[in-house]
């Protein structure tokens, strides 16, 4: 379902201000737990002090935040993706419709305060893997890690902290952190796990673009997908690769050892399914004639109705990509 942007953009959600949210309190809460509400509404984060708050502004009984919290199991949906022949599927636990609901806001009020560091591309409004790869332009060598099952190695523990860290009292933020997180860590389908996510990461992304101005390269995050390139030597220096990896080692993130690589000119040089050893990233050869085939497809209408909505998808990816490194000029 989809909600009125009003109420997803209302520190308050169905209430419109602070005296509405004391009044609808009452006596159900102290004046301690007012001065943490005010605290939290003079930097402009969600008052979520408490279940009775949290509960008010949403009208709902406070048992049901209890259960969110309590009987997590019945409130997600859990099922497995298929990710090809031979490989395992990819678990996804989806929260149900009143738990989405309260993880949605919680990612636009978050997504509103949060301030992603310049090199960090997913989950970004306004940001994309396009964008990313652009930075990676005339590279030489490149070097990409994989965090492997990012959101699912994220503890609650580290969500309730970083969430802290933010300004969100304790009480508060060890809320936040269990109705976002399932068994332990953050859901994999949950609205809020992305934003929550680049919250938890930016000790490790402070640490990670440290290195990467000690050795002069270029740096990017796109969720878990790490890269470092660079433009004055023809090889990624070694040493780079073990800071790396022993940073890593120490954090609750683990990178996955089959998704890291190091390549050098004259292979070719990927960013996000994008060659970048050139001026601006550009589709691969191969890619190009397939969206040509796929055009050729579209205006002779000899696509199945099944395979209408995956070509249009192609072709329109390949005209973004061709509009915002080439200008309009259409793929060919």
């Amino acid at each position: 379902m989809r909600l009125p942007l009003p109420l997803l953009q209302s520190l308050f959600f169905q209430l419109s201000t602070r005296d509405e949210l004391v009044k609808a309190l009452g006596d159900s809460v102290d004046m301690a737990e007012i001065e943490e509400i005010d605290q939290a509404v003079a930097q402009k984060i969600p008052p979520v002090t408490s279940r009775t708050v949290l509960a008010t502004m949403f009208g709902v009984h406070p048992g049901l935040i209890w259960s969110f919290e309590n009987r997590q199991h019945t409130h997600y949906r859990s099922f497995v993706i298929p990710k090809g022949k031979n490989k395992a599927g990819r678990r996804i636990d989806a929260p149900r419709v009143a738990l989405k609901i309260v993880q949605k806001w919680l990612s636009v009020q978050l997504q509103e305060v949060f301030e992603p560091a310049d090199h960090v591309y997913g989950f970004v409004s306004g940001r994309s893997h396009l964008d990313a790869a652009i930075v990676h332009a005339n590279a030489r060598w490149l070097f990409s890690v994989d965090i492997e099952n990012f959101f699912s190695t994220t503890p609650e523990p580290l969500v309730a902290s970083s969430l802290q860290h933010a300004g969100f009292s304790a009480k508060g933020a060890a809320l936040i952190a269990r109705l976002a997180c399932f068994r332990g860590a953050l859901a994999q389908g949950s609205p809020s796990s992305p934003v929550l996510s680049n919250l938890c990461f930016q000790e490790m992304d402070a640490l990670l673009s440290q290195l990467a101005s000690t050795y002069g390269v270029r740096f990017t995050r796109y969720a878990d997908d790490i890269v470092f390139s660079g433009i004055d030597s023809d090889s990624c220096p070694p040493q780079l690769i073990n800071d790396i990896k022993n940073l890593f080692s120490m954090s609750v993130w683990q990178l996955a050892e089959h998704k890291t690589s190091v390549v050098s000119l004259p292979s070719r040089l990927k960013v996000h399914g994008l060659l970048v050893h050139g001026e601006k990233p550009r589709l691969t050869k191969g890619y190009r004639n397939k969206l040509r085939a796929f055009r050729h497809l579209l205006a002779a209408n000899f696509v199945r109705e099944a395979d209408l909505k995956r070509l249009r998808g192609h072709v329109t990816y390949g005209d973004m990509v061709e509009r915002q490194t080439n200008g309009d000029k259409p793929v060919l």
